[in-house]
Parts: structure tokens; C-alpha cells; sequence
């Protein structure tokens, strides 16, 4: 009976246009390279996914109070780089975190993490893959490190960076193109070095990092190309204005983006993943078009697939046209014919949605239960918390009023 049994992926895992089951047990089996450990995986993140309510967290906003303080966070999509995959500019350094733990606290900040993955996965790839042409299913990322200093880079802050690092890497594999580190101060070499423990190896060697000022700025421009609308304000700003420009062209915060979008479905009444019905002829549904495969289907797409990419060069892009396994599966990188997308009436790309409500609460926005992601490996000991803020605060006590502010 065991053998005759199916298995159905969650939906944001097998959506068409994103290349469907097939191109995420891909994604699974890139980042193992072994059938048993990649079916692991898989196992470990369909049961964290029921554990922390990742396959329905899509149908209900968080309150709008919170998702007022997640549009403090400067971090927004500006475009798409030469291979189509988003870029998202992340404003490292000023991220509000006493804020976000006062307003929200870590668990909650999380879950919203969660929802900020699952709507990429949703909304953000799909749109991307429709504008390029093929499935897309990784994202550029550029971090601006501006005005970074080790007192900002507190015990409870690489805590909350270990746990959201651990959630992405364990649960959406293979799905960081690139990134790109503009405006590293000397400082930036500890703090990496320090980051880059809770990284893949493969994924740190997808990280550049450059300087700061309008050639540093000039180098990157060139590396994401013409389809990204980055500008020169955005990252060579002083730290004061960081964001500003991203507000002036009518951008808003990834994550206030995510909020915006799943309250525009919850207000009107719709399942997140529902079409709309001018385009439900059009669009073959979901559930029709991604069936559950048999545990037989799927070793031996594991099994294809992890002996080709043993050969495949490991610093491809796993978008790239001469992907490793487009040759395995003839119809890998085919998109359906009438996909949803979302332009404008210009024929321009909407990165950002409408604003959410900046004010007020609707009754029952908030998940009932408080999510708590971290656990097992990927939670510290409250003694090495506490002791990891006993460090920091015996640092910020014990500092020198000559000093620079970087040690």
C-alpha cells in the first residue's frame, strides 16, 4: 500500500508557471546531490511547512498595525537582472530592528518572513517568469551595508538573521542567483565572516561585494543590467536618506507588499491562489494541472537528476539557459501558453503593489497562535542568549567615548 500511495506538494511548490513539481524537486536535489538526503529534506520541509502553517499562510493577513511596521523595513524590488530573476535591494544596516522586536517580537517577525517567502514563490516568480518567458525560480539579492557598525549587530539580531538564513536554506533551496554587497566598510569583512557560518558554501560563492561611491555603484549597474531600475540615489544616498528615492518612484517594502497583496484577497473573499475568472478559461487550474506523483515518479526524477548534477558546473546559475537539467527533462523550462501576469495597462512590470492601510485593525487579521520557527538546530539556548547579550552589553558599557564606533 505504501508503494501505491501519492503525495501531493503544497501549491506554492508546484505552481506551472513556476516549472511545476518537477523543477522543485530539482531545486531539492541540487541542494543535496544524493537521492535519500534530498527526500529528506523534502520529508523534514512538508513537516515543518504543517508545523508552522506555511501552505496556508497566504490566506490570511497579519493586523494592520504590524504590517505598518513591516513597511519600515527598507527592502524592495527594483526590477529584474539580465537572466530575469528579481532583484531585491535590502537595506541592511538600517533595518528597524527594535522596533520589529518591540511591535512584533521574533516569532511573529518570522511567521511574516514565512509569508514574504511563499508570496515570492506566488506572486513575485510567477510574474517574472511570465515577463521572461520560462520559469524563474531564484532571485538576485543587493544588500547595501551602509552605516553598519558591531554595536547594530547585536546578539538578538544574529539570532533572528541565523533563524530566517536556516528557514530560507532548509525549506526554498536553490533560490538565491546572486548577490551583490555594495557599500562595505572595512567592518563588513568580521560581520561576514561571521554571517557566513549560517550559509551554504555554494551560496556564499554566489556573493560579490564592492565598495561604495558612483563607480562601485556604475559596476554593479552593469552586472544586473538594463532591466533593473536601480538607481545611483538608492545606494550612494547618505544613511539619513536611505529609502527615500525607493519612495519617491512609488516603491513599497517586500513585505508590506506581501501584506498588501494577501489583504486584497482576504478583504474580497478570495482563495489566494484562485485566478481571476476573466482568465479562468484560459488558465488551467492549479490543482488540474499539477498532480500528485507516486513515490516511484519521484525517485527516479531524484535519481536523474542528482547524477546530472554531479557533472553540472557549480557556478551556474540554476536558471541558465544551459541548465544541467533541461537536458534530462525535454520540457522543463516550457510555460504555459495563458499565464497570468502582472503589467500594467502601459505594458510596464508592477514590482510593487498598493499600500496597506497605514492605521487600524481588522478583527481576526492576526494568526491566532504565536508561530514559533525556531526550534531544534536552528534556535539558541537562552544561556547563549543570555550570555551573548551580557557580551554586548558589557561592550557597550565598557566603550570608550574616543571611540570610532566600529570596534
Amino acid at each position: 500500500r505504501a508503494r501505491k500511495a501519492t503525495r501531493e506538494l503544497p501549491r506554492t511548490m508546484r505552481l506551472p508557471s513556476n516549472g511545476g513539481e518537477n523543477r522543485t524537486l530539482l531545486r531539492f536535489t541540487r541542494a543535496r546531490k544524493d537521492t535519500e538526503k534530498s527526500f529528506q529534506m523534502l520529508r523534514k520541509s512538508l513537516a515543518w511547512r504543517a508545523e508552522v502553517g506555511a501552505d496556508d499562510c497566504l490566506s490570511k493577513p497579519l493586523a494592520t498595525e504590524h504590517a505598518a511596521t513591516l513597511a519600515a523595513i527598507p527592502g524592495f524590488y527594483v526590477g529584474h537582472g539580465k537572466k530575469g530573476h528579481p532583484v531585491f535591494l535590502d537595506h541592511t544596516a538600517v533595518v528597524p530592528w527594535d522596533l520589529i522586536l518591540d511591535e512584533m517580537g521574533m516569532s511573529l517577525f518570522l511567521y511574516a518572513q514565512v509569508q514574504l517567502l511563499e508570496y515570492t514563490q506566488a506572486v513575485v516568480y510567477k510574474s517574472a517568469s511570465a515577463k521572461h518567458g520560462s520559469p524563474i525560480t531564484q532571485g538576485v539579492n543587493i544588500w547595501d551595508v551602509k552605516g553598519l557598525t558591531l554595536t547594530k549587530f547585536t546578539a538578538k539580531v544574529r539570532e533572528i538573521s541565523s533563524a530566517t538564513s536556516k528557514i530560507a536554506q532548509d525549506n526554498y533551496p536553490e533560490s538565491l542567483a546572486a548577490a551583490y554587497v555594495i557599500n562595505a566598510p572595512a567592518i563588513f569583512k568580521v560581520v561576514w565572516a561571521v554571517i557566513s557560518t549560517f550559509l551554504d558554501p555554494k551560496t556564499v560563492a554566489k556573493v560579490h561585494i564592492y565598495g561604495s561611491g558612483p563607480k562601485a555603484f556604475a559596476k554593479l549597474k552593469a552586472a544586473l543590467g538594463e532591466d533593473c531600475f536601480l538607481t545611483e540615489e538608492m545606494v550612494c544616498c547618505p544613511t539619513k536618506e536611505v529609502g527615500e528615492a525607493e519612495k519617491t518612484m512609488g516603491l513599497q517594502s517586500g513585505m508590506a507588499a506581501a501584506q498588501s497583496w494577501i489583504r486584497g484577497k482576504w478583504e474580497k473573499g478570495e482563495e489566494w491562489w484562485a485566478e481571476p475568472r476573466t482568465l479562468a478559461a484560459a488558465q488551467p487550474d492549479v490543482n488540474e494541472v499539477a498532480r500528485p506523483s507516486s513515490p516511484g515518479v519521484l525517485r527516479r526524477i531524484f535519481a536523474a537528476a542528482t547524477s546530472t548534477a554531479q557533472e553540472s558546473n557549480e557556478d551556474e546559475f540554476f536558471d541558465a539557459t544551459d541548465d544541467a537539467f533541461s537536458a534530462q527533462f525535454g520540457d522543463f523550462d516550457a510555460l504555459e501558453n495563458n499565464l497570468e501576469n502582472d503589467f500594467d495597462e502601459d505594458g510596464g512590470y508592477v514590482a510593487m503593489p498598493a499600500a496597506p492601510p497605514s492605521s487600524g485593525s481588522t478583527p481576526g487579521s492576526t494568526p491566532d497562535t504565536s508561530v514559533k520557527l525556531i526550534a531544534g538546530n536552528g534556535e539558541l539556548s537562552s544561556d547563549a542568549v543570555a550570555a551573548e547579550l551580557a557580551k554586548d552589553d558589557a561592550a557597550r558599557r565598557g566603550k570608550k567615548k574616543s571611540c570610532c564606533g566600529l570596534c
